[in-house]
């Protein structure tokens, strides 16, 4: 496929909501892992933004559906299938490129399937009192420290700026503007021992 098309693909990929790593993507759109990190800069670079878990566990992905493509469902592919079988028992002419469409169509939907559940808002059953202090700093536009434990269990203090908070699969996460990195990252959190004071 062409360098548009890749990006294009790597886009609805990620669009579904799921995580992906570089090599992930880069096996599926049969490119290097360098060519995928290049796609990501270049999306970037058009004010597509890319998340990104940091970790062994890390990857790529969007934390809102950007919602730049029309959506079929499978009403709609069933539908599409009823009118080529009957369009095949007539002189049809433009037959062939009606196929065309339809697997356009399908490569579509069978992308839209993909789409996991894992990415949501809070509801109220994941709230507590953690999540809700973090809310309230997050609308007064405060900058937080807290005590974050790592996946090796050492505690480090951060001065993070809250942006929001998001569920993905069965965990809460702040995205936050972190201090100590100067970059946008994503805390889990269940590894927040301590909110120490607000400033």
């Amino acid at each position: 496929m062409s360098k548009i098309s890749n990006v294009i693909l790597m886009l609805d990929y990620l669009n579904t909501g799921n995580k992906y790593t570089a090599h992930e993507l880069a096996q599926k759109l049969g490119v290097t892992e360098r060519m995928i990190k290049y796609y990501k800069k270049e999306l970037e670079n058009a004010g597509i933004f890319i998340d990104t878990f940091m970790g062994p566990n890390g990857g790529y992905f969007l934390l809102k559906n950007n919602g730049f493509y029309n959506k079929f469902n499978k009403y709609d592919l069933q539908l599409l299938e009823s009118v080529y079988s009957k369009l095949e028992n007539t002189d049809f002419q433009n037959l062939d490129k009606f196929n065309v469409l339809m697997e356009k169509v399908k490569n579509i939907y069978e992308i839209e399937e993909e789409k996991s559940k894992y990415i949501d808002d809070l509801d109220e059953s994941d709230k507590n009192e953690l999540t809700s202090l973090i809310e309230k700093y997050m609308n007064d536009n405060s900058r937080i420290k807290i005590v974050y434990e790592d996946i090796n269990g050492e505690r480090k203090e951060r001065w993070i700026h809250p942006l929001h908070i998001f569920k993905y699969g069965d965990k809460v996460y702040i995205t936050a503007f972190c201090e100590l990195r100067n970059d946008i990252r994503h805390f889990e959190i269940e590894r927040i021992k301590l909110i120490k004071e607000k400033q």
